[in-house]
């Protein structure tokens, strides 16, 4: 099953819920916006949000500064749908931003569980995906992903893939050398910020 087909069985099954982008609560969900959100100043920046789901960052930015333009973009029409819904004051894309990004460049780009996907060849199309993030970034790029320094095996089928966070932490480090990591081995999965 491909990463889309299996978000749109759990949109038919929850609609619009956290569960349906694969976090187990809202509570886990908003403890992912909350920590990219304390990361670094949103004040007077542009933001693309990559694989926003319904949007939900704006919330939590918006409850730090009124001051910011966001461009949400998403594979699944009807998470773009939903999110306008929402967010009527906001963009919103419809797009595989992975294989065909956006030729605009944004002050912050952030991906929030867009990179838990299990695909085939996971490593080169992470490498893909950060590189591409990180060239269409004026300022940073916060990732958060599965895994961590001590990773759980992935299971046979899993839809989430576990990363060694030293594999991804080297790669982006080829890219800058402002590269912070913070680890949540409890939760099984890190964050990073690139800055340039």
């Amino acid at each position: 099953m491909t990463p889309r087909d299996s978000y749109l069985r759990r949109f038919r099954k929850y609609g619009v819920d956290p569960r349906t982008l694969k976090w187990q609560s809202q509570k886990a969900a908003e403890q992912r916006y909350l920590e990219i959100t304390t990361l670094t100043d949103f004040n007077g920046k542009s933001v693309l949000d990559v694989g926003c789901g319904f949007g939900d960052l704006v919330a939590f930015i918006n409850s730090k500064t009124e001051n910011f333009s966001y461009t949400g973009i998403d594979l699944i029409n009807e998470f773009i749908l939903a999110a306008r819904k929402k967010y009527p004051g906001f963009s919103f894309v419809m797009g595989d931003y992975f294989s065909d990004p956006l030729e605009e460049k944004f002050d912050i780009v952030v991906a929030n569980g867009s990179l838990n996907s299990n695909v085939p060849d996971n490593y080169a199309f992470r490498k893909k995906a950060i590189k591409t993030m990180f060239d269409h970034a004026r300022q940073a790029v916060i990732f958060n992903m599965a895994g961590g320094f001590a990773p759980k095996e992935t299971a046979r089928g899993s839809n989430v893939f576990f990363a060694d966070a030293s594999k991804i932490v080297g790669f982006c480090e080829s890219l800058t050398s402002s590269v912070v990591l913070t680890d949540h081995p409890g939760r099984r999965e890190f964050t990073v910020i690139m800055a340039r």
